[in-house]
């Protein structure tokens, strides 16, 4: 009951607020009567979209007599100011398929489906935009949409109203003036000074015009969807193209809004030429989507090919990884996909715009980064937050630059909220964001651990991670999830707990109780939250590794492992307080969790957080914007960001720092040249990861020396037996950075030497008279791209899974296996994966196969080899040996 009344007082409101602005003529509803809307089930209103404000204006209107659910892309819905509006009337978010296209993605669209058609059986109503985005010209274009079309199939009881709203063609809301969406709120903020500048009653108001029609008995919703569109847009376009309409902002004169056309290409551009190779590629995709084969230039993807949002979304993720395209915000003809295809070399080429507003604030006083104090993280983290106060901690595109003590109150909030959970384990799969650090502090403080989930890994490995590590939660962002790539989340979809949901929970009393927290000390806080008792023993994260067996293991680090390997790798390096880090690997990478995730925030140093590390492009503005000096990655990563760089762009770095995979000698001459400096060390996630690296101003040799506390040393594959420097065995690590053990397993990856427990790396290497370590392969079945460690062993069962199901091979078959994958390193930029089969596989299949189930990009068949048998050696298992002689 209190809710209608909220409801209803909101609704007069709004009407009376939108009455100052807008003079509304409704024709049409009177006529919807019972005899009208004959079918028993609810009604579907179906409006054109020619502004963002018309819905709601369609609210107002209908909400009376029919109070309809509204269908509204995510984005807008949870626009700050404007959700819990939304949400109180219960309208429904779908995803924004104007930019990539993944499994979750299409997974909402599938549940919001099933929802409407529940609710329409139990004669809900609903407003629905056929076309799914706001118009661009003065004709309503629905092309090639499919929702309305997919569900009025589905519910052939539901009623259909069909609804033309004219007059806001030349609204500020729409694209008539500027060619692009409006700002929503931006817009609503200068209506606001509009209407005060007029004295409020005074204000010029615009004429709107809204006409309902019960959907005549010709809506052909049984044809294609092609047909269906075709004949919602002749209805709404019925008068021709809506006429440009300005309203004057002042009562007193004229004083019309500025009509700015959208900007057009450049003379030079007209001219543009495409490889013809390129084009048969891209031709060939376009019409995969649109299932036919005569594909010309002059076509319109979504009038005459019918591609819908959906498709134009696989489209855009097809050229963002085909061709390194990124930002496509339009796509209208095969002509302008070719033509940003062309544009490559020139958008890689482009100088990057630097953002002053966004740069670090003039800190003088700014304190040393010094090693963590504490014995476990959180407290590390506390009694930084204490030492660094209002200074500057970290920053990212969403929350901008964050201070020390906003961190710690954010971390403070989350953390009460966390510790009602019941579970000991909390899940986290984000990028490289403030967030995602500030949850793995916050879960430290809720007496909980943290596992860190790779999106990368497939639905079958993350449901594998989330049993062996008991997860019954995992923290992830929607807005993350819409943007990530194949998105195949179905092991942990269930728990899924996004941040936005969560912050909802959030109230003031939290916030009020996070903010009395920065008041008191750590030393206060600790025994508050009753974590004096925690040891440095006990487990501080886990994270995920695939090693030879074809699922992932898990790796407790205990909050002794990683802040003694970062101690002992702060003390080989000598940073200042204005050094900048850039933090671009992921959390679930072990140097993406320790290295530029959780040290700069315990240290005192400065780090800019970016999500993805493979948009080259970003990544170099980045460096630039925010005047990084500490460039840590993988060199893969490093590489492609120097080679679009221009000398200016580098200026602020003072060290680029290579982990994950070797680093190449062109790495090395580049920095050397420029004065400044390419650092190279030696990690794995079981060592908290840092074991080598080289060090500052001295000659380089291998991977560098171990890091202080760390001792190394060779051995023999088979007998155990340590090794003379300068023989090649398999590398051992000793130290405070060594885990205890995998989770869940009784597997024993160490050995015991002079009463000392040594790990057993699985990577094979030799040491240099001065303790240098020269790595010389790999023992274990993995190879490493782009800092991604790939499992040989598991992407093997996975091709031989998926080759059955696809019926490549038989389903039976004798003893002898059908394929093997092995790695081709020499004379190559980076490591390529090699399948070998007895059977004739195509490799574009595979891969696209491979994306299909949720591998990242850094997983593909670079060449398939038809072999007569697969070697085998005595015992029966796969002769990898005899393979490699063969690349």
């Amino acid at each position: 009951m209190l809710k209608k009344a909220w409801i209803a007082f909101l609704y007069w409101v709004t009407r009376g607020l939108l009455g100052i602005r807008y003079r509304l003529q409704v024709r049409g509803l009177e006529k919807l009567k019972p005899e009208a809307l004959p079918k028993k089930g609810g009604i579907v209103f179906l409006p054109n979209h020619p502004a963002e404000i018309d819905p709601v204006l369609m609210i107002m209107v209908l909400w009376r007599k029919y109070q309809p659910h509204a269908i509204i892309v995510d984005n807008f819905y949870y626009l700050k100011g404007f959700h819990y509006i939304l949400k109180l009337v219960e309208c429904i978010p779908l995803p924004d398929f104007q930019g990539t296209v993944n499994k979750w993605k299409q997974k909402k669209i599938e549940q919001a489906l099933a929802s409407i058609r529940q609710k329409l059986a139990e004669k809900s109503n609903f407003l629905i935009y056929p076309s799914g985005k706001l118009k661009r010209t003065g004709e309503e274009v629905i092309g090639g949409a499919s929702f309305v079309h997919t569900l009025l199939q589905q519910c052939p009881d539901a009623n259909v109203v069909l609804v033309r709203t004219t007059g806001l063609w030349g609204s500020r809301f729409s694209r008539a003036l500027t060619g692009t969406t409006p700002d929503f709120a931006k817009v609503i903020w200068e209506g606001i000074k509009i209407v005060l500048k007029n004295l409020i009653f005074l204000t010029p108001r615009r004429e709107v015009t809204v006409e309902l029609e019960a959907a005549p008995a010709d809506l052909p919703i049984q044809a294609s969807r092609l047909e269906f569109n075709r004949y919602l847009e002749r209805w709404y376009n019925r008068r021709g193209a809506e006429p440009l309409k300005l309203v004057t902002d002042c009562f007193w004169k004229d004083s019309f809004p500025k009509v700015e056309a959208p900007p057009e290409e450049a003379k030079e551009e007209e001219n543009w030429t495409i490889a013809p190779e390129i084009e048969r590629e891209i031709v060939a995709k376009i019409g995969a989507l649109a299932r036919r084969s005569d594909i010309q230039r002059s076509q319109h993807l979504n009038r005459d090919l019918g591609l819908d949002s959906l498709d134009l979304a696989q489209l855009n993720t097809f050229l963002e990884q085909r061709f390194e395209i990124e930002e496509i915000e339009e796509l209208e003809t095969v002509e302008s996909v070719l033509k940003a295809a062309a544009k490559k070399e020139k958008l890689r080429q482009a100088p990057l715009l630097v953002e002053p507003e966004k740069r670090w604030p003039s800190e003088e006083a700014r304190p040393l980064v010094a090693p963590p104090a504490g014995k476990t993280l959180h407290e590390a983290f506390l009694r930084s937050c204490d030492r660094m106060d209002s200074f500057a901690a970290c920053a990212d595109e969403t929350l901008g630059i964050v201070t020390y003590r906003r961190l710690k109150m954010i971390v403070l909030i989350l953390s009460r909220k966390i510790r009602q959970m019941e579970e000991d384990h909390i899940g986290i799969l984000l990028p490289s964001s403030v967030m995602a650090y500030a949850l793995v502090f916050a879960i430290l403080l809720a007496k909980k651990t943290p596992v860190m989930l790779n999106w990368t890994l497939g639905a079958r490995a993350l449901d594998h991670c989330k049993q062996a590590a008991a997860l019954k939660t995992v923290f992830s962002s929607r807005r993350f999830l819409n943007n990530m790539p194949n998105g195949d989340l179905e092991g942990i979809d269930p728990i899924l707990v996004l941040l936005e949901d969560f912050r909802e929970t959030i109230s003031l009393g939290d916030k009020f109780k996070g903010f009395f927290g920065l008041l008191k000390n750590t030393d206060t806080l600790l025994k508050d939250l009753e974590l004096s008792s925690v040891s440095d023993e006990d487990t501080a994260v886990i994270l995920f590794t695939s090693g030879t067996e074809a699922l992932p293991k898990g790796v407790p680090l205990s909050h002794k492992n990683i802040l003694s390997d970062l101690t002992a790798a702060l003390s080989c390096i000598t940073l200042f307080p204005t050094d900048v880090l850039y933090g671009v690997l992921p959390p679930f990478h072990s140097f993406g969790f320790s290295v530029t995730g959780v040290f700069p925030l315990l240290a005192g140093l400065k780090v800019y957080y970016a999500p993805d590390p493979t948009h080259t492009r970003s990544m170099l503005h980045d460096l630039e914007n925010w005047k990084v000096t500490l460039f840590v990655s993988a060199p893969t990563f490093i590489k492609g960001v120097f080679s679009l760089a221009t000398p200016q762009q580098l200026l602020s770095l003072r060290y680029a720092v290579g982990g994950a995979e070797k680093v190449p000698d062109e790495l090395f001459d580049f920095m050397e040249k420029r004065g400044q400096e390419m650092l190279e060390g030696y990690g794995i996630t079981e060592c908290a990861p840092i074991v080598t690296m080289t060090r500052p101003k001295k000659p380089r040799k291998g991977v560098g020396q171990p890091v202080p506390g760390v001792d190394l040393c060779i051995v023999s594959p088979e007998t155990r037996e340590v090794l003379l420097p300068g023989q090649v065995g398999e590398i051992c690590i000793c130290g405070p950075n060594v885990f205890n053990g995998y989770l869940g397993t009784q597997k024993f990856p160490f050995i015991e030497l002079d009463g000392r427990r040594w790990y057993l790396s699985g990577d094979l290497g030799s040491l240099d008279d001065d303790g240098s370590l020269v790595l010389a392969g790999r023992l274990k079945r993995f190879v490493k791209i782009g800092g991604e460690m790939i499992s040989l062993g598991g992407l093997e069962e996975e091709l031989l899974h998926m080759a059955r199901e696809k019926k490549w091979i038989p389903e039976v078959q004798d003893e002898a296996p059908p394929l093997a994958v092995a790695v081709k390193e020499k004379n190559t930029e980076k490591p390529l994966i090699i399948l070998f089969s007895t059977y004739n596989l195509n490799k574009d299949d595979i891969n696209q196969t491979l994306r299909d189930r949720g591998y990242s990009a850094l997983t593909k068949i670079a060449d398939v080899r038809q072999v007569a048998q697969i070697p085998l050696t005595g015992t029966g298992k796969i002769h990898y040996h005899a393979l490699d002689e063969l690349l």
